[in-house]
């Protein structure tokens, strides 16, 4: 039989105490994010109006369009990402602005009790929402496009170098919300799948920034719409799930588990196929910035490289979506594999400092 040195006890006892005080750290940040960002976000954002209403060029910058070049066509450049960052500040300020004085008194009017139980459904709220509405502006804006249902178009007269003023604020309103995604990702209860939707988020603004730059918007629009339509019907499912409707919450879970792999398997499969054999039929595949080109075969690689890496991982969530459906015909509930056990939080009386939040 052994026994610990001293030294070892030692080193055991330092280790416990650094990772302690890591995750007091942790914690730390996490508690003065939540209760701080709606007061923050909200003078940061109210600062930068009124400083655009005195006439300051960057605050105006970060509340309008930049680069207009003709009707209803925008060129592109470093200006816009004054206005990434103010509708990062903006998505912060709507979502913790939505959660505590519309989501939180719904959740209570549907006798949502435990606090833990009706912050989750405010997040789904806010989720519903966003991808609810710019679902809908992104489909929008693909039925007047081009390209809608048509991936040619992603490649006929490329470089499309100047887009009209609605794709411009759906673009970039997209890259603020998934920026700010990774914010919140850290601030919310952790789930199963951290890691996992973290790379999904880093991955998804890698794109949305590159497309943008390389002027290639369209495959970028029809990508996001193929993305944001299961996301609708999952967070919807939740909000049912929250409130006590199981059959109706089955019901939807059911039309996001037939929605998923038709828009991020299928259709997005398509999209991928294209990149892959469709490029060289109508583009010269040359390296010329001062054109606006740059598609070539290793640019091509790299857009399919992070394209797989994404459905690699949609595969891996698509898992979790089948574990659910067998329980589901087991005749169980519908319940999100991604997420932790919520009973033992749920049971937890709320904290005072959280009701004078909510």
């Amino acid at each position: 039989m052994t026994t610990d040195t001293p030294i070892q006890i030692k080193k055991a006892a330092s280790y416990t105490t650094d990772t302690l005080k890591k995750k007091s750290l942790q914690k730390t940040f996490k508690q003065r994010a939540l209760e701080n960002e709606l007061e923050g976000t909200c003078v940061i954002a109210l600062a930068i109006i009124l400083a655009s209403y005195m006439g300051h060029p960057l605050a105006i910058k970060c509340l309008t369009i930049s680069y207009r070049v003709g009707e209803n066509q925008f060129d592109k450049g470093y200006d816009d990402y004054y206005f990434v960052g103010f509708w990062v500040v903006a998505f912060t300020f709507l979502r913790a602005a939505a959660m505590k004085f519309l989501f939180h008194p719904i959740a209570r009017l549907f006798s949502i009790k435990p606090f833990a139980k009706r912050e989750r459904f405010a997040e789904q709220a806010w989720t519903f929402s966003y991808y609810a509405v710019f679902w809908t502006a992104g489909m929008t804006i693909m039925y007047n496009s081009p390209h809608w249902f048509n991936t040619s178009q992603y490649w006929i007269d490329y470089p499309h170098i100047l887009i009209s003023k609605h794709m411009k604020s759906y673009y970039l309103m997209q890259l603020a919300f998934w920026i700010q995604q990774v914010y919140t990702l850290h601030i919310e209860k952790r789930r199963k799948d951290h890691y996992a939707m973290l790379m999904h988020h880093i991955i998804t603004i890698v794109l949305i920034v590159s497309s943008y730059y390389t002027n290639f918007t369209r495959i970028g629009n029809a990508v996001l719409c193929c993305m944001d339509l299961a996301d609708i019907f999952l967070a919807l499912a939740k909000i049912l799930k929250y409130i006590g409707l199981s059959v109706t919450c089955d019901i939807t879970f059911g039309l996001f588990a037939l929605s998923w792999p038709i828009t991020r398997h299928v259709l997005f499969s398509m999209i991928i196929w294209a990149t892959t054999v469709e490029p060289s039929r109508y583009l010269d595949m040359k390296w010329e910035p001062e054109k606006g080109k740059f598609f070539t075969p290793f640019t091509q690689k790299i857009y399919i490289f992070l394209f797989v890496s994404l459905n690699v991982i949609m595969v891996y969530w698509f898992a979790m979506i089948v574990r659910v459906i067998m329980r589901v015909l087991q005749g169980k509930n519908a319940e999100d594999t991604r997420s932790d056990d919520e009973d033992e939080e749920d049971t937890k009386e709320e904290k005072p400092a959280k009701k004078q939040q909510h």
